[in-house]
């Protein structure tokens, strides 16, 4: 039988930068004609939120700080943990999942993932001075990953996998920013990874282009593409999601070997929450799913319907209900919970340890 460690960490697309740019999806969101003209005022924000964003270079350089400190635990435990191999469950926001096909995951069995996580910033400044141009190569485990996609595909799951990229020429942003931030202190990365994508945008992956264009969409109704600019089929239920999890575990288990699970994503995030004027995160939401987690009750994300996520904004979430299929039955170390109103996601950090 496999050894399973679990985690549970964040991608968040800012820390790339330096603190003062970690509200500007905040700021992007404002310049949208969709907005009501009053919420654009902060004097119409909730109270939590206007003491933020008048001390947002603070607020920043904390936020900045929890997450070093967090991924810092992380990796510890992961280095000590000496896995085979990563399995890391990540959103796909319109990189490989377009037009041409859409599955609700993809496995990708490669044994070398290229990796440019710095074109994200478009030449402004990283925290790591690297160039804006810097590539390296993350190790995959291409047959372990061939071998898991047939033993869950057995398992009567219709996993979709692939041995290349379809349409992005390197590792998609969930995997890339994990890797990166893993490897805060530039250590280097040994361990290879099996990246399994989920379509966790669903109905809105082509409409929003895996982000907010649909907030700075002008044209009215009858000159919109009836396919591309409307939401389209669902993503993948949470049930779904979890039973894929309960797949990979039964599968580990028939093995022998030592492997890290992950979940790499925000929860909440603000430009998916609609009735936020897509402002600020749902930290209700959040925060009932944070109090089952600290209770080892992360079995009952099975039951969450997609109406609700997606009325939270929380459509990343899905990659957590993977993992927690995979680990239903422990109750986590919480490494920390960063709840926040102007840095656009909620964001949790977990070890599911055995």
């Amino acid at each position: 039988m496999a050894e399973i460690l679990g985690v549970g960490i964040t991608h968040y697309p800012p820390l790339l930068g330096e603190p003062d740019t970690y509200a500007n999806l905040l700021r992007m969101v404002l310049k949208s004609p969709h907005i009501p003209a009053e919420m654009k005022d902060p004097s119409a924000w909730p109270a939590a939120m206007q003491e933020q964003w008048a001390s947002e270079i603070d607020a920043a350089q904390e936020h900045q700080a929890r997450h070093q400190a967090a991924f810092t635990t992380v990796r510890k435990a992961i280095d000590d943990f000496a896995p085979d191999a990563v399995i890391v469950f990540g959103d796909d926001q319109y990189e490989n999942f377009k037009e041409d096909v859409i599955p609700p995951f993809n496995m990708y069995c490669m044994d070398s993932f290229a990796t440019a996580p710095f074109g994200f910033l478009k030449g402004a400044p990283n925290i790591w001075n690297a160039p804006a141009d810097h590539q390296f190569d993350v190790p995959g485990a291409g047959n372990l990953a061939r071998e898991l996609a047939s033993e869950i595909i057995n398992e009567h799951f219709p996993l979709a996998y692939s041995y290349r990229y379809l349409n992005h020429e390197s590792l998609t942003h969930a995997f890339a920013n994990a890797i990166v931030y893993l490897d805060w202190q530039n250590e280097g990365w040994p361990y290879p990874i099996v990246p399994i994508s989920v379509n966790c945008y669903g109905a809105g992956v082509v409409q929003t282009r895996g982000g907010m264009a649909q907030l700075f969409d002008g044209r009215p109704e009858s000159e919109k593409d009836p396919y591309l600019d409307f939401p389209g089929p669902a993503g993948p239920t949470p049930r779904s999601c979890f039973e894929l999890g309960e797949a990979l575990r039964r599968v580990l288990d028939a093995r022998s070997g030592r492997y890290v699970v992950m979940a790499s994503s925000g929860w909440s995030h603000a430009f998916l929450t609609a009735k936020n004027h897509w402002l600020w995160p749902d930290q209700s939401f959040d925060l009932a799913r944070y109090e089952e987690l600290q209770a080892g009750e992360q079995s009952k994300w099975r039951d969450l319907t997609t109406d609700a996520i997606e009325d939270a904004g929380s459509q990343e979430f899905k990659n957590w209900i993977c993992l927690s299929g995979v680990v239903p039955e422990r109750t986590p170390r919480v490494v920390d919970y960063l709840d926040t109103w102007i840095f656009n996601s909620q964001k949790c950090f977990a070890l599911f340890e055995g």
